[in-house]
């Protein structure tokens, strides 16, 4: 009897320290909440929208070209898009940067770091979870002098990657101006692709495949993951 009274025990113990250690398998991506979430200011870019609701959400339809600017392609949006922080469009881009800070979900190992669109950077990370999950998030649309992550690195949980930047291109004179997200805004966001298959580390896509994603096949909507960080970071239930 005491064997048995011993074991269970033991075995409610371990399950409970295991509990314990393991009560945040992912967090938000985010230290902040985003300024386009539900009771915000741009909450009509709400990121928990149904896919394909609105421009921030997963599944959004796309026109793009291609660099030759003769090619036009119709596609979908790969990303579940954050908005950091929206500023007046007044011309002084250079004194503008996030407030926010983009954090690992969960430990893993980057993959990759590099350009991403429009001026901005991506940090390509392969996650693994406490509680056994796998999978690859792309954290897109980073201002380049702040990732403080190069490939190879062990990076853990809440771990800073670096901070949002904005879309932008030059103008006639060369000079950086942004690309409107929002009429006459400057957008700052965390642009997050997030991939089911860690068999492979090679996600960047090849420029108008036939995925109507423009990536790998196994691209997911990260909506889940999001909302199960953003309940796991800031202790209350994504609102539906």
């Amino acid at each position: 009897m005491k064997k048995i009274f011993l074991a269970v025990f033991i075995f409610v113990s371990v399950n409970i320290v295991y509990a314990e250690e393991c009560s945040r398998p992912v967090i938000f991506p985010l230290i902040a909440k985003p300024v386009n979430d539900t009771g915000m200011e741009y909450a009509n870019y709400n990121w928990r929208d149904k896919a394909g609701a609105n421009q921030a959400v997963y599944a959004s339809y796309r026109i793009r070209e291609n660099r030759t600017k003769k090619l036009i392609k119709k596609s979908f949006h790969a990303s579940r898009d954050l908005y950091t922080d929206v500023y007046n469009d007044t011309g002084r881009y250079s004194f503008l940067s996030s407030k926010n800070y983009v954090v690992s979900v969960s430990d893993g190992e980057v993959l990759s770091t590099g350009r991403f669109y429009a001026g901005t950077y991506v940090v390509t990370v392969k996650h693994t979870t406490c509680d056994g999950r796998n999978f690859i998030i792309r954290y897109g649309e980073l201002d380049k002098d702040s990732i403080k992550v190069k490939q190879g690195d062990k990076v853990k949980q809440g771990q800073v990657i670096g901070k949002p930047g904005f879309l932008q291109k030059k103008d006639v004179n060369g000079n950086i101006v942004p690309i409107d997200v929002i009429a006459d805004k400057v957008v700052f966001m965390l642009h997050l692709e997030y991939f089911a298959d860690i068999s492979s580390d090679d996600v960047f896509s090849k420029a108008f495949s036939n995925n109507r994603y423009d990536r790998r096949s196994d691209i997911k909507d990260s909506l889940e993951l999001l909302e199960e960080g953003y309940n796991n970071s800031f202790w209350e239930q994504a609102a539906k």
